[in-house]
């Protein structure tokens, strides 16, 4: 099974450009950085999106499994360049309250577990 984690929000204004110039720069690290059964799949602008509260910007993890959500945060708590790299990151995110930010888990339906019909 794996699952696609999906975080969309907002970079802070004005700092566009230099998000995209960091992203260049460290995309490939944050790739081989990534915890076992983690896959970085990029950062996106959206270019066209039906969820008003998603933000902008979105950026995809696909996740073998459960586990991986836990060795994510595990890596953040511990420290290293994955959790630097994040960190870095997540300093482009515009975290004011009235900023917009969302948050999903897909799992793949061929996976998912299907009741009620």
């Amino acid at each position: 099974m794996n699952f696609l984690d999906i975080q969309g929000y907002d970079v802070k204004e004005g700092r566009n450009h230099e998000f995209q110039q960091w992203l260049s720069a460290n995309e490939e690290k944050i790739a081989l950085e990534c915890p076992e059964g983690i896959s970085y799949k990029g950062t996106y602008v959206l270019v066209r999106s039906s969820e008003r509260k998603l933000g902008s910007t979105i950026t995809i993890f696909e996740m073998e499994n459960y586990a991986c959500l836990d060795r994510f945060a595990n890596a953040m708590k511990e420290g290293g360049t994955f959790a630097r790299l994040i960190d870095e990151m997540t300093d482009f995110v515009d975290q004011r309250n009235d900023a917009q930010f969302g948050d999903m888990l897909g799992r793949r339906v061929v996976d998912a577990a299907i009741w009620g019909q």
